[in-house]
Formats: C-alpha cells, sequence, structure tokens
C-alpha cells in the first residue's frame, strides 16, 4: 500500500503546478448581462455611490449603463440573489480584468461585500463554503468569504 500511495503522491505533485490553488469546482456560472434598458434605480444608486466621477460623466473613464453588466446568484443560500455589477469598457480593463462588484440587498440598498476583477463571460460560483457564503473564481481570482466579506486572492495557478 505505501508505494502505491508514494506513486499516487509524485503523480499529484507532477500533474499540479507548484503553488495551485483550488477552492472548489465550478457550480454555477454568474450570468452577466448588459442592464435592461429601463430603469434600475436601486443598481444606479450603487454605481453612484461608488463610482460616482465616473458614472455617467464624460472623459476617459467616463461610462454609462450600457458600459455595465449585471447578473444575481444566491451567494449564501438565503433565498435572497446578490448582485454583481461590472463595468464593460476597454478603459477599466486591467491584467485582471474588468472591476467588479459584488453586493448585498440591505434595509439601506445594495451594499458591496466585495471587489475582484474578471471577465462577462468568466465568473462562476465554486462548490466550495465558507460560514455558507460561496466561493467565487474568476480568470485571475478567487474572492473568499472572510467572515464579513470576500477576500481577494489572486490566482497562482490555471
Amino acid at each position: 500500500m505505501r508505494p502505491f500511495a508514494l506513486f499516487a503522491l509524485v503523480l499529484l505533485a507532477a500533474i499540479l503546478p507548484a503553488g495551485a490553488q483550488d477552492y472548489g469546482r465550478p457550480a454555477a456560472q454568474v450570468a452577466l448581462q448588459p442592464l435592461p434598458e429601463n430603469a434600475t434605480p436601486d443598481i444606479d444608486a450603487l454605481l453612484k455611490t461608488h463610482w460616482r466621477p465616473y458614472f455617467n460623466a464624460g472623459g476617459r473613464y467616463g461610462f454609462f449603463r450600457d458600459q455595465v453588466r449585471a447578473g444575481r446568484i444566491d451567494l449564501d443560500e438565503d433565498g435572497r440573489a446578490e448582485l454583481f455589477l461590472m463595468i464593460d469598457t476597454p478603459d477599466w480593463h486591467s491584467d485582471k480584468g474588468q472591476p467588479m462588484v459584488v453586493a448585498q440587498w440591505t434595509s439601506k440598498g445594495w451594499s458591496p461585500v466585495g471587489w475582484g476583477f474578471g471577465d462577462p463571460d468568466g465568473v462562476f460560483v465554486t462548490a466550495q463554503r465558507v460560514e455558507g457564503w460561496a466561493t467565487i473564481e474568476t480568470p485571475s481570482q478567487w474572492l473568499r468569504w472572510n467572515g464579513v466579506s470576500y477576500q481577494t486572492i489572486d490566482r497562482t495557478g490555471p
């Protein structure tokens, strides 16, 4: 039995890159779609609060509703979906992707619980949960619940 176990460990080490992280396999994709044409005052309020100098503004980093993608998925299994917003414009693209906020609904409106980077087709919720909150996977980062909010961890492996 010991030679087999040693062989399995050597094989596993050869397959996994050094420093590779695995926070669960993808369980669902977050469908990030353009905002609807009709008004969404709750989403506009979140955009105005956190991107005030840029939302509905001109200039290099200015953006409008048609350059924002949104998706909803229940991250903490409480029956209420959290909101994902991503600025989808080339001026905001970085090596890590497009900026993204994850927000939870409160009595005062949407409140951010995480910030990160991703791409419109590459944001997934994994099967791993921390204190009931799903881990989020993007091409460049993991977002893991730390008990209060999502912490970003840059991906080092595939």
